[in-house]
């Protein structure tokens, strides 16, 4: 076996030195080779494993990830080839931030130039994709994934969406307890004009001597009425804070939430933001999707100036989705979830270490003996069902991730409201959308809606401009449309940046079909409505269940085929394996999973290229 991997790794260095590879000019010399040659480093990875044409015992994943990395590590230093670099590769990123803390009221030309910014960040987003992977298998898709998804953001909020005039987010700050709510929205937005809240009353705000701002408010009868902020500070959940909170209290400060537009002062602008961009679901802002739960009562009642919805009260949402208000109740919920999800991926790892399939996709290497004679569909099921397990555990396990650092590591002390656990609702909906709705409670319910504002943004622009009737059924198409397809592009992004070879195609096809599905079962509820109404509910909702397993089942393979083609099932999603530490692994496996990170310092040609590859 010794031997073995030795001829791999030559044949690893011998493909990366050949002449024709490198015929083509280096990545960052020509933005419109980047497609050729992206078919020319890929073409030749096969050569290094016939996976398509030998029958016998496949390699383990090690000797694949040496063989990998050490034609990952050749192009790299011949130029061809870049890994993710940190923070180059966010340069897209940074201009957006940059031109959104830039004010644009009363000044056209700023606004104007928002046309040209998207062009430049399309640019660098477009090369990124073409130039940038990773020898971390799950950081090589996500290179390609966040360059499309940069360039769908900037859209998102240069083009569809103008969150200088109408974006706010809840912030927090320490008042006196009888002004609570005599605050309304931040006064110091962009405009530098007083603010109207529901009840009529306009604001204006002074910075005293001694530091505080006196905020004062003109009611319709002209009286005023002030308050004074303790600095201005944010704030969190009060029960966060100890003594501190404690002392506030004695001296009858509490906490207040309010609304905070586009601020005036730069460095409140620089954090509002960041806020901005890197708040895809939008808890804590005014544009927050729907399925999300709104604040808790105390803090909704401030911010809706009395108004508390059903949401509000219950802490769950109308798709399921689970607030929790305080961080006792985040911890006894998150952290058994995580701790089970990384024994649960533990376990998957294993399994699929045994399979051929989720090393190089579709192969011809001698399965194990116990997928050994089943059926190809039996062996499809199987596939498939462990791909889906393994994205939706790995998938929460990220997104758990947030959670525990924001809100339980740091907390509401360090960060403030973004500290405090309700700003961090759960993920997944409920599974009775899915048997009540079918495939579209799938997609619309119960899947994560992490890019649903995005994806639902041009549509949104559609009606609001007049373009569509928002009730009519070409604006249900159009929506559909928009969000697999924009979907299916984010993935195909996932799929070229990965280094061995894929079909990128394969990934807007598998979402588009999902929109056929829900048309499918939508057309055809429609027309057996009449009979269907007259079904007892537990048939109506197997009926749903079963076309969801089988549409399904017919299109899951264009993406967990392309998936386990590029290599993604070789990422290590834990750091230590306690099965593999205990011989259920390969045979060369052992306790630690990480020697592949790849992470070290990328010398580029110039300084602004250089940074932390990953």
């Amino acid at each position: 076996m010794v031997n073995a991997s030795s001829q791999l790794l030559k044949a690893a260095c011998s493909t990366a030195d050949s002449p024709h590879l490198w015929s083509s000019p280096p990545l960052y010399n020509s933005l419109f080779s980047f497609p050729s040659i992206w078919t020319l480093q890929r073409s030749n990875m096969a050569s290094l494993f016939p996976h398509l044409s030998a029958t016998g015992a496949p390699p383990t994943s090690r000797e694949v990830m040496n063989a990998y990395h050490s034609a990952f590590s050749a192009r790299v230093a011949d130029g061809s080839l870049r890994p993710l670099v940190i923070p180059y590769h966010l340069y897209g990123y940074l201009l957006l931030i940059i031109y959104l803390c830039i004010p644009h009221w009363r000044r056209p030309w700023v606004y104007a130039a928002r046309w040209p910014v998207l062009g430049i960040i399309g640019w660098w987003q477009w090369k990124t994709l073409w130039e940038a992977t990773s020898m971390s298998m799950a950081t090589g898709f996500a290179a390609g994934l966040t360059a499309v998804w940069g360039i769908v953001w900037a859209v998102t909020w240069l083009v569809l969406n103008d969150p200088q005039n109408e974006a706010k987010r809840v912030q927090g700050r320490w008042v006196k307890a009888e002004n609570v709510g005599l605050g309304g929205d931040d006064s110091e937005s962009t405009n530098g004009h007083a603010k109207e809240d529901t009840s009529g009353r306009t604001s204006s705000a002074t910075i005293t001597s001694d530091g505080t701002i006196e905020r004062k408010r003109q009611t319709q009868n002209g009286g005023t009425s002030g308050t004074r902020e303790a600095n201005g500070h944010a704030v969190g959940n009060g029960k966060a804070h100890g003594k501190m909170q404690e002392k506030y209290n004695k001296e009858g400060i509490v906490a207040e939430y309010y609304w905070q537009a586009y601020p005036e002062k730069l460095s409140q602008r620089i954090s509002w933001v960041l806020d901005l961009i890197a708040n895809f679901r939008g808890p804590g802002w005014n544009w927050a999707i729907p399925p999300l739960p709104s604040p808790p009562p105390s803090i909704m009642g401030q911010l809706s100036h009395g108004h508390v919805d059903a949401s509000s009260k219950s802490g769950r949402s109308s798709i399921g989705l689970q607030r929790y208000d305080t961080r006792s109740a985040l911890i006894r919920r998150r952290v058994p979830q995580f701790i089970i999800g990384y024994f649960l991926l533990d376990i998957l790892k294993v399994l699929m270490m045994h399979d051929p399939y989720y090393i190089f996709g579709p192969t011809t290497y001698r399965l194990p003996s116990y997928l050994q004679g089943l059926s190809p569909l039996s062996l499809r099921f199987i596939r498939q069902t462990i791909s889906s397990f393994a994205i939706m555990i790995s998938l929460e396990m990220v997104f758990l991730l947030a959670p525990i650092i924001f809100s339980l590591l740091l907390g509401p002390k360090v960060l403030g409201v973004w500290g405090e656990p309700w700003m961090y609702p759960t993920t997944w909906g409920s599974w009775s959308k899915v048997m009540n709705k079918g495939l579209n409670g799938l997609w619309g319910s119960w899947w994560h809606q992490t890019f649903r504002f995005a994806f639902s943004a041009p549509s949104n622009f559609l009606i609001e401009k007049g373009y569509i009737n928002p009730k009519s059924a070409a604006a249900r198409v159009a929506a559909m449309v928009f969000a697999f397809g924009i979907s299916g592009i984010i993935h195909t992004g996932g799929s070229i940046s990965q280094f061995p070879k894929t079909y990128p195609w394969h990934a807007p096809i598998f979402f588009m079909l999902q929109a056929v599905g829900i048309l499918v079962q939508t057309v055809a509820s429609s027309a057996l409505h009449p009979l269907i109404k007259q079904m007892p509910r537990s048939v109506r909702q197997g009926g749903n269940f079963l076309f969801v397993f089988g549409w399904m089942f017919w299109t899951g393979w264009w993406l967990t085929d392309d998936f386990a083609r590029g290599g993604i099932w070789l990422y290590e999603p834990i750091p230590i394996s306690p099965l593999r530490g205990l011989g259920f692994g390969e045979k060369d496996a052992g306790w630690g999973c990480w020697e592949h990170l790849g992470v070290g310092w990328f010398k580029g040609k110039h300084w602004w290229e250089s940074g932390i590859a990953i």
